[in-house]
């Protein structure tokens, strides 16, 4: 366990230093084993043998065709997919809706159909999964305001956990404006439309003939934000055909996407240096990502929480204002359909302040915010061994500069109230104490700005 938590303040640090350098939210990719984590989704033949069950003699049939078809899930979907139509057409014709039953609707519209009707009816709701330990899993989760997520999952328990984000699927997702904020991605389609879901070999032929479109659409979400990839291993299809196409255009040399992390689960960490570089090869070219290796997601979550004021807005509000200034930037200043306030813009420009105000939000003064960190856990974040080490960097400050930054509350240091005694304090530290006590440690030039 010491190893582990250890290896956690180190992955916790980067993490933070990543939304620090990039100064937005990150986006969320999630794949089956988040499902699977919280409410036992059944992985894809998991779902496939659950289908055939519903099949008379179909659990044999489907043995017998995962050995024919080198048990290829989308080989072994497309042929159930023709028994499920023939079967519907047959002998249940009352147990699917009537409107399949017409030259309009595609013959795979009956398997999926199916599949749609058993997820929905595993899918539990979120203040429904006892487990005191995922609940609090769940509750960080959903505290991250990711600026979007992400998803091949069919399931809507995501649009669960992030109350008031938007779920964008099928052809929808390639007429959206990405510069918006609150939705959820299903690339593969969801169970709200079951005709949009991948499931048949069909599907995905017609998925691969679009994805370079629908991964040209999500490049500027992989170019300017952090992004974290849960419940996928790299040997997915998915991942690494949409990541390749990501590496062509934002790789570096040595093939590495930086702001790009997995987060891979272990049962237990036992390794005190696991690898923290994932690689895999797409057509002859090696690509590589970050990785993080953990038994437990809710520190990950905790590290990825946003800390802006985000955190309690309405993401329905901040969508309709995106829209909103993108329709004003795009077409109603250049159409000459509206008067242009320079004096107001110069100031929006000017004052980091100012637009807020004038949207009618406020921001926040709070020192928790502003100054995150413990002594303890900025000493955790300089690597160093504990907090008299940090101490000691503030004395050579003190020395040097003839400036205590523990004396006063300034940019780098406040003391928080914490009870009625007078000597009931913590003392508190900014980012950017953070960043002047790591030019200490490293010897560099270092001046203490005191506006």
């Amino acid at each position: 366990m010491e190893l582990e938590m250890s290896y956690r303040q180190k992955a916790d640090a980067a993490v933070r230093d990543l939304l620090l350098e990039f100064e937005c939210q990150p986006i969320l990719f999630v794949g089956s084993g988040i499902s699977r984590r919280y409410f036992g989704a059944p992985n894809w033949h998991e779902l496939l043998k659950v289908l055939f069950q519903k099949i008379p003699g179909g659990s044999d049939t489907y043995e017998y065709l995962r050995q024919k078809h080198d048990d290829d899930p989308i080989a072994i979907g497309s042929v159930l997919s023709d028994m499920v139509f023939e079967l519907a057409w047959k002998q249940a014709r009352a147990e699917f809706p009537e409107e399949f039953f017409s030259t309009k609707v595609g013959k795979d519209s009956f398997l999926k159909h199916l599949a749609c009707k058993h997820i929905e009816a595993i899918t539990p709701k979120v203040t429904e999964i006892a487990d005191t330990h995922l609940q609090k899993e769940l509750e960080a989760l959903a505290d991250i305001k990711p600026h979007a997520i992400i998803t091949t999952n069919y399931d809507l328990f995501l649009e669960q956990v992030f109350d008031g984000y938007e779920p964008i699927t099928g052809q929808t997702i390639l007429r959206y404006n990405t510069n918006s904020f609150g939705e959820i991605f299903h690339i593969h389609g969801d169970i709200s439309n079951p005709t949009s879901i991948v499931l048949t070999q069909r599907d995905y032929a017609e998925w691969s003939e679009k994805k370079k479109y629908v991964s040209a659409k999500l490049l500027t979400y992989f170019a300017e934000h952090p992004v974290f990839i849960f419940g996928y291993g790299l040997g997915d299809p998915n991942v690494k055909a949409i990541l390749r196409d990501i590496g062509e255009l934002v790789a570096d040399e040595n093939g590495l996407i930086p702001n790009v992390y997995q987060v891979v689960w272990h049962p237990s960490l036992s390794d005190k240096h696991p690898p923290d570089q994932a690689v895999f090869a797409v057509d002859g070219r090696e690509f590589r990502i970050r990785a993080i290796h953990t038994s437990d997601f809710e520190w990950i979550f905790k590290a990825l929480k946003s800390q802006s004021a985000l955190s309690s807005i309405n993401p329905k509000l901040v969508r309709a204002l995106a829209a909103r200034t993108m329709k004003l930037i795009r077409h109603d200043i250049p159409s000459g359909s509206v008067q242009v306030d320079y004096d107001v813009l110069e100031r929006v420009a000017g004052e980091k302040d100012y637009l807020p105000k004038l949207l009618g939000i406020t921001v926040v003064d709070n020192p928790n915010q502003s100054h995150p960190y413990t002594l303890t856990q900025l000493s955790q974040r300089l690597g160093l061994p504990n907090w008299q080490a940090a101490n000691h960097l503030l004395n050579r400050i003190k020395e040097e500069k003839a400036i205590d930054l523990r004396s006063t509350d300034n940019r780098y240091h406040c003391k928080i109230k914490t009870g009625n005694k007078a000597s009931s304090m913590a003392r508190k530290w900014s980012h950017e104490g953070v960043d002047l006590l790591k030019k200490v440690l490293n010897n560099e030039d270092y001046e203490i700005i005191q506006a």
